[in-house]
């Protein structure tokens, strides 16, 4: 039997939030983890002891697995009192007694900081000229954030750059704008439906299995189409130049 403490904190800070131990047991057979683990929320500082006997476990995915039993918890408290809470898990020890504490980010987009196409400047006159932009970048915090929700809110990102191309004459047909982005930003449509295989399931109240290579696939194809609607708006909503930017599809 392996014991990791995790600790965390209910936002917003100001809050004080009360919750007395809380004891629960979670299996997710698709990704091969079981534990059982007691909550309990002092002043809005939040513990859990989490006790298991799986082995070798990437830490980072009992994080995910903690985060979300413990924000479904805090859900429930604000549903009662008719609050709007967050928590973020901040830190764990291991059995070894080893403390990590977690980053805010996703290791392979910070890595990746040097591909974005534009500097900070010149995406905050995108996102001045771009309401579907803002809603956009919504979405990418949400996929990093929600771990079980991240097809979901990558997809929805990519929903929202597609408003941009929508005309009058569409109706409600949604074929032609999705073309027009496609066209405009030189992406086939394989490699976008990659993603929308667990969105659709997500956005309909299903929990697909997701695992972490899915997660950080979705989250890069997210990125590098926000990356080229950035490029396009920034070119004065110009289609990209085909002898400049290859087109993105499934291998």
């Amino acid at each position: 039997m392996a014991t990791y403490i995790f600790t965390g904190k209910v936002m917003p800070e100001r809050a004080s939030v009360n919750i007395s131990a809380s004891s629960f047991h979670l299996e997710a057979k698709d990704a091969g983890i079981s534990f059982d683990a007691i909550v309990s929320i002092g002043t809005s500082q939040v513990s859990v002891v989490l006790n298991t006997e799986t082995a070798n476990a990437d830490v980072s995915t009992w994080k995910n697995y903690v985060e979300d039993s413990v924000r479904t918890l805090v859900d429930a408290y604000g549903y009662l009192s008719g609050r709007g809470y967050d928590i973020e898990i901040t830190s764990v020890v291991e059995p070894n007694g080893k403390q990590i504490v977690f980053g805010v980010g996703i290791p392979e987009l910070e890595e990746a900081q040097r591909e974005r196409p534009l500097a900070f400047h010149e995406i905050l006159e995108v996102v001045n000229s771009s309401q579907h932009l803002r809603r956009a970048l919504g979405d990418l915090r949400e996929a990093i954030r929600s771990s079980l929700d991240t097809g979901f809110f990558c997809y929805r990102a990519i929903e929202s750059i597609r408003q941009s191309f929508k005309k009058a004459e569409d109706g409600d047909k949604d074929g032609p704008s999705w073309e027009r982005l496609r066209n405009a930003l030189r992406i086939d449509r394989s490699w976008i439906e990659r993603i929308q295989a667990f969105a659709v399931p997500q956005r309909h109240g299903e929990t697909p299995y997701m695992s972490g290579e899915d997660r950080l696939l979705a989250m890069q194809r997210a990125w590098k189409l926000i990356d080229r609607f950035c490029i396009y708006a920034h070119k004065g909503f110009m289609s990209l130049d085909e002898s400049e930017f290859e087109i993105l599809k499934e291998n």
